[in-house]
């Protein structure tokens, strides 16, 4: 009877055993793999103030829960390249640079590599650069801000590069000198498209940045974001609970830290693209965030919004 009691207990300590390895098997390979880990929002440089937010937004009718969408690794990676090259009419050798796990075409004129496109293999994200018009001090026929918008998004499209979720947002001169100083003269413009989700905004890295140059020549193009598709919808921290943490100086704020008074007038739901690897983050995930305008010491009204992860 003792030995029978002897062999239960053992078969018992085996079974346990045997779950608790199981346990954890099934912990690393399905749980934690399928973990969403917390967003690295980064904080602003400059300290956030420590004031009390007058509050006119809604905070009533706000979602309860949002789909989190997996970002996609980049497939045919050589086939995408050579796509983009011949987009370019870039000519040269394919390059692996180990260090930054990328891939590069460059191209030589009078002993100098002026053209280059560079393809992120962890991300999808590449660039392309002509240094050479780039580098024109003297645009003698530079086009407007309308012109500038109509060229890249004619380029975009024409190239099957445009994503429709990526909507114009504005021009700005890149430029040299001061109009002070009567040496003020711009060089480029560069045309910024940011994208939405469901109608809802992306914060973070995301992006597509065309730079136009001289006689409306293509001078630069940033492809800044990475693929993704459904995941899985989850509930959200409520906006409340999120706004303590822009009252207790814990969010990621914009504003001016010479601020005496600040206004929360709008509350909501975004998305935002983190701009490490996709290992690093595999998910785009959503965001709080609270625009509102804020009075500086001096009187003047500026325009801030605070960032706050929506999920714990």
């Amino acid at each position: 009877m003792k030995i029978k009691n002897a062999k239960m207990q053992s078969i018992l300590k085996i079974s346990f055993i045997v779950l608790i390895i199981a346990f954890i098997a099934g912990y690393f390979l399905y749980i934690k793999a399928n973990r969403i880990p917390p967003l690295n929002i980064p904080m602003p440089g400059n300290e956030i103030p420590d004031i009390d937010y007058k509050v006119t937004a809604k905070f009533d009718n706000l979602p309860v829960e949002a789909m989190v969408y997996k970002f996609k690794k980049p497939k045919n990676i050589d086939t995408e390249i050579k796509s983009l090259a011949k987009i370019f009419g870039l000519k040269g050798e394919v390059e692996y640079q180990p260090i930054w796990r990328a891939y590069s075409i460059k191209e030589k004129i009078d002993e100098k590599y002026y053209r280059e496109i560079e393809y992120e293999i962890d991300t999808g994200r590449w660039h392309y650069v002509d240094r050479k018009e780039l580098n024109n001090d003297d645009p003698q026929n530079l086009p407007s801000d309308e012109e500038a918008k109509k060229i890249a998004l004619d380029f975009l499209k024409k190239n099957g590069i445009y994503d429709k979720r990526f909507i114009y947002c504005a021009v700005t001169d890149d430029s040299s000198g001061d109009k002070i100083t009567n040496d003020y003269k711009v060089h480029h413009k560069s045309v910024y498209f940011y994208p939405v989700v469901e109608g809802k905004p992306v914060y973070g890295v995301s992006r597509i940045i065309v730079v136009v140059g001289d006689n409306g020549k293509i001078v630069e193009v940033y492809k800044w974001y990475k693929e993704f598709e459904e995941y899985n919808k989850v509930k959200i921290v409520p906006a409340e609970k999120a706004f303590e943490k822009v009252k207790n100086r814990e969010a990621s704020n914009n504003i001016n830290p010479m601020a005496k008074s600040a206004t929360i007038k709008e509350v909501v739901l975004a998305y935002w693209e983190d701009a490490g690897t996709i290992e690093e983050q595999p998910y785009l995930q959503p965001v709080w965030v609270f625009a509102g305008e804020a009075v500086t010491e001096d009187g003047k009204v500026e325009k801030f919004d605070a960032v706050v992860p929506a999920i714990e």
